[in-house]
């Protein structure tokens, strides 16, 4: 059997798409990945073929990489068409007509809210709610073509109850040992993301660190990855330069030990919009991957895992005092701290991690043949 992992949106070597589902299923058929990047290139990695497809250089011409992603699944003699998201699923609706293949839709994401504020910038209003609706009634009548539906929780998958069962995948992270990292402590904290904006709580967690600081308290934040939020002025208003590590995007393994090199990792979504507040972010699970203690928003799906796995401190994420006291509770007490670390890599090793997860995700693979 062939599969065919169809993304308009995401990276050719997204965690979640490459590193661990087309990798896992890699072990049992043949696995072909096509995405968007800066440029067009073809190669295999790992065992599995990706075919990069060039995106178009702004939102407004996002209609370009769809048709260039639909011109190469079309090419490609797939027995499944596995797609991450509703233009992606419109896509694999598409090839399921003329080619008369299987489609499996992987929720990652609730796509209306997403769509809504991270497409369309809106925040709030009657616009909003309108985009919102449309996009939910689209993406659920595409879904009624799905031969099967995979949902990274139960928040997310909810909406799809009404058409069949579906499958959960959470992002559960990949076991590996670091263990030669974690001696090394380069910083207090640490704040990872794609692309970190306003939600992930960027801002507040600026402000709880002014408040540490004014405290006498000498604290510094690392950020792995890329910040989309202009913190440049809050940085020069409160002389918070010198706090802050940025590394930018890192190799996968090199990422990880840059992780473990702190002593309390974030996970601070926003309830700006619907997606935001039922989130489970790939970084809690890294965070508890690498023995590192977390303070979380006090939201649904994060609040099962961090009491579940007792890993960590949950806060009100628009509250700065208890962040900043959060901060604080954890590195006065570094004993604590270090439990609440080995608590959560124990609950990722024993509970959730991506060798349990793909066993499920195979089996569904098994009933397509």
């Amino acid at each position: 059997m062939k599969i065919c992992m169809l993304t308009t949106t995401h990276t050719p070597m997204d965690v979640r798409i490459f590193h661990k589902e087309s990798k896992s299923l890699a072990k049992f058929f043949e696995v072909v990945v096509i995405a968007p990047d800066d440029a067009s290139w073809e190669k295999v990695v790992d065992g599995v073929r990706i075919i990069a497809v060039k995106k178009a250089k702004s939102k407004p011409f996002h209609f370009l990489t769809i048709w260039r992603v639909f011109k190469e699944g079309f090419k490609q003699n797939c027995n499944v068409y596995h797609c991450h998201e509703p233009d992606s699923l419109a896509v694999g609706t598409l090839l399921k007509l003329l080619k008369k293949c299987r489609v499996v839709y992987d929720v990652h994401e609730h796509w209306p809210s997403e769509i809504a504020y991270g497409w369309f910038k809106l925040r709030k209003g009657i616009l909003r709610n309108v985009i919102e609706f449309m996009s939910e009634k689209i993406e659920l009548f595409l879904a009624k073509f799905a031969d099967r539906i995979v949902v990274v929780s139960e928040s997310v998958g909810k909406r799809f109850m009404s058409i069949r069962e579906y499958l959960i995948v959470p992002n559960a992270p990949l076991l590996f040992d670091l263990a030669t990292e974690f001696n090394e402590k380069d910083c207090d904290m640490v704040q990872m993301g794609g692309g970190i904006q306003s939600y992930h709580g960027i801002n507040d967690i600026l402000l709880a660190l002014v408040k540490i600081k004014n405290q006498g308290v000498r604290v510094k934040l690392k950020i792995v990855g890329k910040v989309k939020e202009n913190i440049g002025p809050v940085l020069e208003k409160y002389g918070l330069q010198e706090n802050i590590l940025l590394t930018g995007f890192l190799p996968f393994k090199k990422m990880y030990s840059e992780i473990a090199k702190g002593k309390i990792g974030f996970a601070l979504m926003k309830a700006e919009f619907y997606n935001a507040y039922i989130g489970l972010p790939n970084k809690l699970f890294d965070y508890m991957l690498c023995k590192i203690p977390v303070i979380a928003s006090n939201y649904p799906e994060m609040r099962k895992v961090v009491e579940r796995g007792k890993c960590g401190i949950l806060v009100d994420p628009n509250n700065v005092e208890e962040i900043a006291e959060a901060i604080i509770y954890l590195l006065e007490n570094p004993a604590e701290a270090r439990k609440m670390g080995i608590r959560g890599r124990r609950f990722v090793e024993r509970e959730m991690n991506w060798g349990k997860v793909e066993q499920d995700l195979v089996r569904l693979y098994e009933t397509l043949r």
